[in-house]
């Protein structure tokens, strides 16, 4: 199977930047990366985050991924980390985990 790549690594400023934050930080980075054609794409997606990033924080995480999650893959955790895969920290998996779970609560707006 094929893959494709996201690597965040081009929102730190050549590393300067150790914590990836803001909502409407996320939404561009969606628009960036063109998560819309990605999630629809039959190809794995890697998400590669730096080693030298120490945080993700909900907000951008729901930005970057809350469309794909409960929208594309009908909020299945299971299907969007089968089409998602993070080579990250263990501290920064930790916290897509948060994300998910995040996403997974029922909020009105979504």
């Amino acid at each position: 199977m094929q893959t494709a790549q996201i690597d965040l690594g081009e929102l730190t400023d050549n590393g300067r930047v150790h914590s990836l934050s803001g909502h409407e930080r996320g939404l561009s980075a969606r628009r960036q990366f063109d998560l819309d054609t990605l999630d629809k794409s039959p190809n794995v997606v890697i998400v590669s985050i730096p080693r030298d990033i120490d945080a993700i924080s909900p907000s951008f995480f729901q930005g970057l991924f809350a469309q794909s999650l409960i929208k594309t893959f009908e909020k299945n955790p299971e299907r969007f980390f089968d089409h998602y895969n993070f080579d990250a920290s263990v501290n920064v998996l930790g916290q897509v985990e948060r994300g998910v779970a995040s996403l997974l609560i029922r909020r009105p707006w979504m």
